[in-house]
């Protein structure tokens, strides 16, 4: 008898067990928890909902862009956009509609996700397969980019499981300070500072911009607005950017899923803003969208 009791104990917790996977696989599948946890976060975090301010110029698929499309910056010095792929790996300058100027093919690279304009030709391209991101100059009529020929990189190696590395880059010009998101497991925001004026290096996790932000499931990249000294989070399992302050406190947000013309941004990877304010977003294969205020 003891015995029998202990055989239904047990059944009874596999399939306890077992039904609160499934339940939770489920809503994480549908974004459904994301969700649930940015509506009630949202409301203790002073909700202002961009999209009430924010005018949807133009959604397009880049044709000449196969696939992999993952990140994007733009340059104040070219008044362009340079845009980024994995696989095939290149760099692709782009007008500010999401016209192809220029391709440049990335030699020596693996996995490159996301790439940020530093100052002058100055960029810096994240290669999550490497776990480093370099350093490289991109000069005027330039069509290839050899990984030796970095100038800086440095190696983080935050991830536990592969393909859930580093996804996005971008730069703080007034500190010298690179921004990088690890994608998840662990979900994590890491600062470099130091590298371009040649000072000893100050590597740390900035667990503040975290903390208030749970609802975004995944991080797929970072952009600092060097104008509004801002913060811009995008999540590709959420398909929410948030806009957040230095300390990491909510400031408003863009939910991609919210309107029905948007549906083709399918995987929003990469995401920068120009000197007008107006915000770019690239996503798997090929999408790209320009949002204006």
């Amino acid at each position: 008898m003891p015995n029998l009791r202990i055989t239904k104990a047990i059944k009874y917790l596999l399939s306890t067990f077992f039904f609160f996977l499934l339940l939770f696989l489920l809503l994480d599948y549908g974004d459904l928890d994301d969700k649930y946890l940015f509506n009630v976060s949202s409301d203790n975090l002073k909700k202002i909902d961009t999209q009430k301010s924010l005018n949807i110029e133009f959604l397009k698929v880049i044709t000449e862009i196969e696939d992999n499309l993952s990140g994007v910056t733009y340059s104040p010095k070219t008044d362009t956009l340079f845009a980024i792929t994995n696989a095939p790996r290149f760099v692709y300058e782009l007008s500010k509609k999401g016209e192809i100027l220029r391709t440049i093919e990335l030699l020596g690279f693996n996995d490159t996700e996301d790439i940020t304009y530093i100052e002058d030709d100055l960029f810096a391209i994240v290669d999550e397969e490497n776990k480093t991101f370099y350093v490289v100059r991109i000069k005027e009529n330039q069509t290839s980019i050899n990984i030796f020929e970095s100038i800086k990189q440095v190696k983080l190696d935050y991830n536990y499981f592969e393909n859930f590395g580093l996804e996005g880059i971008t730069y703080n010009k007034s500190k010298d300070e690179f921004y990088l998101v690890n994608e998840r497991l662990p979900k994590k925001v890491i600062s470099v500072e130091g590298l371009m004026s040649g000072k000893t290096l100050k590597i740390k996790t900035l667990d503040n911009l975290i903390k208030n932000n749970y609802y975004l499931s995944d991080l797929s990249a970072i952009h600092f607005d060097n104008t509004k000294k801002e913060l811009f989070l995008l999540s590709d399992e959420s398909k929410i950017l948030a806009m957040v302050n230095q300390e990491g406190d909510f400031i408003s947000f863009f939910d991609i899923k919210a309107d029905p013309y948007l549906s083709k941004m399918i995987h929003p990877e990469g995401v920068t803003t120009d000197n007008d304010g107006n915000i770019y977003i690239v996503g798997e294969p090929n999408i790209f969208l320009s949002l204006s205020k």
